[in-house]
């Protein structure tokens, strides 16, 4: 599956030096490349990095929270829990990895890369839609950092975990990407052994849960409720997953990458995942912390400092990729500006701002607003994800212009490639009827008993769709 890119162009920054390794780099030193393709010398990592990066990725607070929906709101027996948790990350995360292939390849941003399936001008919509979903992510994992906090310490404790977040994070965006996987990196094993503390403590709390239903048998709509959470959380990762592959050298090869980025995140998810579908499954009404409490009167504060450091992790990852998009939303109207690492740092800090403001005017239940959150996601992740993936595979072959999707006009590909754009519509309008979740129940979706199989509709509708028309074209 490997591909070497068509041709060779220059489109790195003024003056940054393209010959020394990225590994002779110091460990602080603030990344430079930004939107535009990363020069082979300054490539780095292997299969083994990238697998933590995905592991790393998901051992946080909101995969936890996202598993007490499978017995809770899906009412799943554990057994059940663990089967839609695998069955839906993988179908799920075979979309997103098959993303992650694209950046080692082609070693630009995943929006970027999206100029050359809707044009300069006609990406701006997508642009703008996933920069919305960074910010509506980054919001609630704020949220969940503030409703932690006041679990714990009261409601007294007021919006400094949101400021001590926002810091820290544009700290980190702003020395990049290298700084942000070792972060990653680092915090696998302080989540892995704390998520698996918290479950030994409800083990002791099960009162006799698990065995009366452990296997029990759930209604089908049940299970394909459940089944679409894993998904979505995939598909959810797909417009950024490049993002972080991108830096991997071009040998390293578009198999390896997905393979890799599939098993990672697949894993890193699923553990959480479990982990929250137990302590759901095992009747006792208190909280984390009350389930630690009695094995240590200081285990609370070092759990909730866990959970403070995921959202920071995933926080990170989201604002990263958002200053990513912004950059390449700006540049698209000013085609010889070439953004540096300060540029990224600026865009950074704004969307951490906006996301604060956000979040303190946020109120009401955190897993109303997850569920939700997640569900209304999908509907305009999938028609992107669809129509990229076939463009990249099907159609082009992994063989871009470089050039051209860094022009104003789009150079081959144009300003606005509307019937691409048309498939999107069409892929988010064919979901309505189907979408079920606390904010919108379509009119099939009730018929069915509320499952909500949009994003089966969103995927293939205007996957093939955009494989037909692209078929018509010279």
């Amino acid at each position: 599956m490997s591909r070497a890119l068509p041709t060779t162009v220059n489109l790195s920054p003024a003056g940054q030096n393209e010959t020394r390794p990225m590994d002779d780099a110091p460990p602080l030193s603030i990344e430079n490349e930004t939107i535009f393709p990363v020069p082979e010398a300054r490539r780095h990592g292997n299969a083994w990095s990238l697998f933590k990066v995905w592991v790393g990725a998901n051992q946080n607070v909101m995969a936890v929270m996202t598993g007490l929906l499978y017995p809770g709101i899906c009412h799943l027996s554990l057994g059940w829990s663990l089967l839609a948790i695998l069955t839906g990350n993988i179908v799920g995360g075979v979309f997103m990895a098959l993303h992650a292939a694209q950046g080692p390849h082609l070693g630009i941003p995943q929006m970027q890369q999206t100029r050359g399936q809707f044009g300069s001008t006609g990406s701006l919509l997508i642009i703008a839609v996933i920069i919305i979903m960074y910010v509506g992510f980054t919001t609630t994992f704020f949220a969940i950092g503030r409703e932690e906090a006041r679990s714990l310490f009261g409601s007294g404790f007021g919006q400094l975990p949101i400021w001590g977040t926002v810091l820290i994070t544009a700290l980190l965006c702003m020395i990049g990407h290298d700084l942000i996987e070792r972060f990653i990196a680092g915090f696998i094993p302080v989540a892995s052994l704390a998520f698996l503390l918290v479950g030994l403590a409800y083990l002791d709390l099960a009162q006799g849960h698990l065995a009366q239903a452990i296997w029990a048998a759930p209604a089908p709509h049940d299970f394909l409720k459940a089944l679409s959470l894993g998904v979505l959380w995939q598909i959810a990762y797909a417009p950024y997953v490049s993002d972080y592959t991108r830096y991997l050298p071009s040998s390293t090869g578009e198999r390896t990458a997905f393979v890799v980025c599939l098993a990672g995140s697949v894993l890193g998810t699923a553990y959480p995942m479990v982990i929250g579908a137990f302590i759901g499954s095992t009747g006792f009404s208190g909280s984390m912390y009350d389930a630690i409490r009695p094995w240590g009167a200081i285990l609370p504060a070092i759990l909730f400092l866990v959970v403070m450091i995921s959202t920071l992790v995933s926080c990170t990852m989201q604002i990263y990729c958002a200053a990513l998009s912004s950059l390449t939303f700006l540049q698209t109207f000013r085609q010889n500006w070439h953004p540096t690492g300060r540029a990224r740092g600026m865009a950074a800090l704004i969307l951490l701002l906006l996301c604060a403001l956000i979040t303190e005017m946020l109120s009401g239940n955190v897993l109303t607003i997850l569920d939700n959150v997640i569900a209304l996601l999908l509907a305009v992740l999938s028609p992107w994800t669809a129509i990229n993936l076939v463009d990249y595979y099907l159609v082009r072959h992994g063989h871009y212009d470089m050039e051209s999707l860094f022009r104003r006009d789009g150079g081959i590909y144009g300003t606005a490639n509307r019937p691409a754009l048309a498939c999107y519509a069409l892929g988010v309008l064919v979901q309505i009827p189907f979408l079920s979740n606390g904010l919108y129940t379509g009119r099939i979706a009730r018929s069915l008993d509320g499952i909500d199989l949009s994003w089966v509709l969103g995927i293939f509708v205007p996957g093939a769709l955009y494989w037909a028309w692209a078929r018509t074209r010279p």
